[in-house]
């Protein structure tokens, strides 16, 4: 499992993760923690797609990052909040309370900038602290007049990895209330219907 470099510990910003999407998160369950996961590309040292199983061996827990997040909805910019200040909380814990509120239905897709809990209080540069947060502004805005992409040093981009247990879009819910449907109709008709010996 990939872990936080020196080069990154000098960052503000150690992972970064742009335009997840919110019904590819397994937000929880009854007695099932929910998950964020994301993957760091492979530095593989060939040319060519990662395996399986490279693919597994780079996929990191971001559910207990602090910094800053964005929500968007229908493409537009909606919210930008911090997770690890005042509160202390995480970037998981601070989605969830989106996800009720007023925010509730609103947002579809976030971007997330930060790093690893027990990182927040390392010192950095301050030249190193205004690229970071430019490449943060680029990143949450993108300005039709700036021609490149900010600079995030030493961060590692983090891709979404879907949860298989993921609510998923409205036909995905759909067809899952369908099965449990389904499966309770069985479920009622082997209760009511006399067994046969």
């Amino acid at each position: 499992m990939p872990t936080t470099t020196d080069s990154q510990n000098k960052n503000m910003i150690t992972h970064y993760g742009l335009f997840w999407s919110e019904e590819s998160v397994f937000w929880g369950r009854q007695k099932k923690s929910g998950e964020l996961k994301g993957r760091v590309s492979p530095t593989t040292g060939r040319r060519g797609a990662s395996t399986k199983e490279e693919r597994k061996e780079h996929e990191i827990e971001c559910r207990d990052y602090v910094g800053i997040y964005c929500l968007y909805g229908g493409g537009q910019l909606l919210y930008v909040g911090e997770a690890g200040l005042g509160t202390k909380s995480t970037l998981f814990k601070r989605l969830m309370q989106h996800r009720k509120g007023p925010m509730s239905g609103r947002w579809d897709k976030f971007s997330w900038f930060g790093c690893e809990r027990g990182l927040e209080e390392r010192e950095i540069s301050h030249l190193d602290a205004l690229a970071q947060l430019e490449a943060i502004l680029i990143s949450i805005t993108n300005p039709r007049f700036n021609k490149q992409s900010g600079t995030f040093a030493n961060a590692r981009q983090v891709f979404q990895v879907p949860h298989p247990d993921a609510d998923g879009d409205i036909a995905d819910k759909l067809k899952n209330m369908e099965e449990r449907m389904e499966k309770m109709l069985k479920e009622i008709k082997e209760a009511v219907s006399p067994t046969r010996k």
